[in-house]
């Protein structure tokens, strides 16, 4: 059994392809700048450009397995070429977001669920791993609390249920390496609900110091992340803290359902990355 990997440059697949030479998968990884990706020489490399499906031609010779992510626009192409290739089976990095209300007409929700249709309608098995907000959005914070111990926020009291990222990538293992996750649509999340003020709060007592919160209005949150984010997820990024000061995230038990383990708390995550903030 051969594996491709898309998109390993990032965190979550980094971790996929870890996990899988752990297990001794035969593991190929893409990417669009496959120079910039660092792993073992037993990892095959291919260049390959998610909205150009002819790009995976040489990635997919004797692969029956792919774990992809939702990041392209036309995915009909691409999971058909897929399917032609023999791909038998694809793991999604999807989102909880296409289990809300009117998910097919907010941007993060209908662009997810316009992937897995492709993926549901082109015959092949499939997994589509739902996590909620990633534990590593936090990573946004880190100039901010290295320069200043601080952290400019406009709804501080947004309340999330962050998911460590290995969480993400241990559940994808396992639905790679065999069939028992075929056709589910696991939710992930971490084990506890958290203000962002909480988990500015947690960084402070993991790097030993005190990180305060500055708070600030819509206008000067929008202004400040558009430096560094395109407008259009800055929209997003407002809309989701707005939306959920005072809410209740459901807290989802996938994980340990499926792994037979507890999953990872924020903390972990900052203990993990706690160089990004020192």
């Amino acid at each position: 059994m051969a594996v491709l990997v898309v998109g390993a440059s990032g965190a979550i697949g980094g971790a996929v392809v870890a996990g899988l030479i752990e297990r001794g998968v035969d593991v190929r990884a893409s990417s669009r700048t496959p120079a910039k990706l660092s792993l073992p020489e037993s990892v095959r490399v291919f260049a390959a450009d998610l909205n150009e499906p002819a790009s995976f031609a040489a990635a997919l010779e004797g692969v029956d397995r792919v774990f992809l992510y939702a990041d392209l626009e036309h995915p009909d192409a691409l999971v058909a070429a897929f399917v032609a290739a023999g791909v038998r089976h694809v793991v999604l990095l999807s989102s909880s977001s296409v289990t809300f209300p009117g998910a097919a007409e907010d941007f993060n929700g209908s662009r997810f669920l316009r992937v897995e249709r492709a993926i549901e309608e082109s015959g092949a098995a499939y997994t589509f791993l739902r996590p909620g907000g990633f534990a590593s959005n936090a990573a946004r914070w880190s100039w901010s609390v290295q320069r200043e111990s601080a952290v400019p926020l406009p709804y501080p009291e947004a309340v999330q249920v962050p998911v460590h990222e290995q969480d993400i990538a241990d559940v994808a293992v396992l639905a790679l390496t065999g069939d028992a996750l075929i056709g589910e649509k696991p939710v992930l999340t971490g084990p506890e609900r958290l203000t962002l003020r909480q988990q500015v709060d947690t960084i402070g007592a993991v790097i030993g110091r005190p990180v305060v919160v500055i708070e600030q209005t819509e206008a000067e949150s929008t202004a400040l992340l558009s430096q560094y984010v395109p407008e259009v997820w800055v929209r997003q990024i407002v809309k989701d803290w707005r939306e959920a000061v005072g809410a209740t995230p459901a807290i989802s038990h996938e994980y340990e359902r499926l792994m037979g383990a507890p999953s990872r708390s924020f903390r972990t995550w900052v203990e993990d990355n706690v160089h990004l903030f020192r």
